[in-house]
């Protein structure tokens, strides 16, 4: 993730939101491979084909950008925010009852469990390579299960956010602000996203109009 960084973050002040870096990664590539394609066909000025695919090569970057790039964790004092494609859910501090990351950073509340797509669980092979240092000074709540899990490991996307979304926890428990133990209703709210849905839709309906009506 890049949008964050290991650091000491304070609860309260300090929110902060993080992003796959595989998946930032994969939409700067694939937009390129669509930038040359774009200017091939400009250069070449050939008016029918780009007509007919320049939105679907509008589609393909948008696309990619939903699934890699807009996909989020973010942290702050009024809880944590996990975006993933069209829809955000917004959880209360109070509301999370477990983290995990399995398979990906996971949040279990009394309504369910929420998987972040942008917080994946490493690789089998990336997490062989990790060392005792990666899995020291964790946050307490981290060996809840009784060990570490590989997603756990701080190098890794579900790793990193794991030990935001912990630590922020931790020193809100710590500094009595959940002694309560109140949850305001569910303490989950989701939301569709509708400027984002409405895009992709548009982008579809042009694709599918400009391949079946431009020869």
């Amino acid at each position: 993730m890049t949008d964050g960084k290991r650091k000491q973050i304070r609860a309260t002040t300090d929110p902060a939101t993080l992003r796959s870096r595989f998946g930032q990664v994969l939409v700067v590539v694939v937009w390129a491979i669509l930038a040359a394609v774009f200017v091939s066909l400009v250069v070449e000025w050939q008016l029918l084909p780009l007509l007919k695919y320049t939105p679907v090569i509008a589609l393909g970057a948008y696309g990619v950008w939903l699934l890699m790039w807009s996909p989020s964790v973010t942290i702050a004092p009024s809880g944590v925010t996990i975006r993933n494609l069209l829809r955000t859910n917004d959880v209360t501090w109070p509301a999370i009852q477990r983290i995990d990351t399995r398979f990906a950073l996971t949040l279990y509340t009394a309504v369910g469990k929420i998987v972040a797509w942008s917080a994946p669980a490493p690789s089998r092979f990336a997490a062989l390579r990790a060392t005792r240092s990666d899995l020291s000074n964790l946050p307490e709540s981290s060996y809840i299960v009784g060990s570490i899990r590989p997603g756990d490991i701080p190098k890794s996307d579900s790793g990193l956010a794991a030990l935001y979304v912990r630590r922020y926890y931790e020193q809100l428990r710590d500094a009595g602000h959940l002694a309560s133990g109140v949850v305001e209703g569910t303490g989950v709210v989701t939301k569709w996203l509708p400027r984002e849905s409405l895009i992709l839709v548009g982008l579809i309906l042009l694709s599918l109009g400009a391949i079946k009506f431009v020869p």
